[in-house]
């Protein structure tokens, strides 16, 4: 019985992961993106790397409860197809030192 509580919980957290959508956010305007935020409360954002054939990832959110264990809300810029600087939020985890600490 443990056993099977333990699977489903596995599943749950699994399943909430997997649900998360990913959008390119280079072929979307800025508004789309606040309107996917809004929502779906927390989306990944991806766009190519500088190195051909790689993907990167970003997590945005549409408010500091998406952020609850993952560090705390901070404003980041992506560029979307009609913004250059389009204004989202993420979650950064705080350091202490560097460009990441909270001050």
């Amino acid at each position: 019985m443990k056993t099977i509580m333990i699977l489903a919980a596995i599943g749950l957290f699994s399943t909430n992961a997997m649900a998360m959508s990913a959008y390119n956010f280079k072929s979307m305007t800025c508004a789309a993106v606040h309107e996917k935020m809004a929502q779906e409360g927390s989306i990944v954002l991806r766009y190519p790397s500088h190195h051909p054939g790689l993907m990167m990832y970003n997590r945005t959110v549409s408010n500091s409860m998406a952020c609850l264990g993952q560090g705390s809300m901070a404003s980041a810029s992506v560029p979307t197809s009609d913004d250059p600087s389009c204004k989202i939020k993420t979650c950064s985890f705080a350091t202490g030192k560097g460009p990441n600490k909270n001050h």
